[in-house]
């Protein structure tokens, strides 16, 4: 799985490489069709943004892709997706949705070269698929809002975020070494990159329950004894962290 993370890193570069090259382009013609790619681009990047984060439980309203700046004339293809009780994101649903695009832009890309270099199809579509992979290129690049919202929720708890990251890096590794994924058949190489994501997260989430249940064990041992113990921080559990929410301190926040 090292060749995914190559992939990830250069569709980061060929995003900055191809959003300079897009604010240097001054002819006209090549510049309104070089707008629509990018248009299609930034709305994968806000569709990214939305369906990852729904499914992660982070509330999202009011998504907006623009070909033109609002309130003007100005061709300038933007979007927004806004999160209205950011509070209440962990790190980890914070960082996911944040880099949402650049996942779902390298998966598409895969999809797309696929389709360009091994498929056997009609001319047109290989054509579609060269052009949609260059929206994808302007798409992926996470903005400074998305990476300004990752660095204020790691610092709300500090602790709690570095706990979930190193579930993940364990994940991570307990999935690469002791699981074979290609034990099950799959027509596209890039499937096997999304089954890889999938048991990471299907590894965690069995890390952290097992991490719970010892807890409470510990916990109810220490109460048998007459031990005093330390209840958990009110931020290592969603559910304490939504019912310590408080509605009066309702920060919005875009990406």
């Amino acid at each position: 799985m090292i060749e995914l993370f190559f992939w990830l890193f250069a569709m980061l570069l060929a995003s900055i490489v191809t959003s300079s090259w897009y604010r240097r382009i001054h002819t006209p013609g090549f510049k309104v069709a070089f707008n629509i790619i990018v248009f299609i681009g930034v709305f994968v990047h806000e569709m990214a943004h939305y369906t990852i984060g729904s499914l992660l439980g982070v509330k999202k309203t009011n998504i907006r892709v623009r070909y033109h700046i609002k309130d003007t004339r100005i061709v300038s293809p933007n979007g927004s997706v806004n999160n209205p009780e950011f509070e209440r994101n962990s790190f980890l649903q914070t960082f996911i949705s944040s880099f949402a695009p650049l996942f779902v832009c390298t998966f598409l890309f895969l999809f797309c070269l696929d389709i360009i270099l091994h498929i056997q199809t009609e001319l047109w579509i290989k054509i579609v698929a060269l052009v949609f992979s260059i929206s994808l290129f302007i798409g992926s690049g996470p903005s400074g809002q998305d990476v300004k919202l990752v660095g204020q929720t790691f610092n709300v708890k500090p602790s709690y975020s570095l706990y979930q990251i190193f579930l993940v890096l364990l994940s991570g590794l307990l999935v690469w070494v002791f699981i074979d994924l290609y034990f099950i058949s799959l027509p596209f190489e890039v499937l096997y990159y999304i089954e890889y994501f999938i048991f990471v997260a299907l590894c965690y989430y069995c890390l952290k329950s097992v991490i719970w249940f010892f807890g409470k064990i510990i916990k109810a041992i220490s109460g048998l004894y007459g031990k005093s113990t330390t209840s958990s921080p009110k931020h290592l559990t969603r559910r304490r962290r939504f019912k310590d929410f408080r509605k009066e301190k309702e920060k919005e926040a875009q990406w």
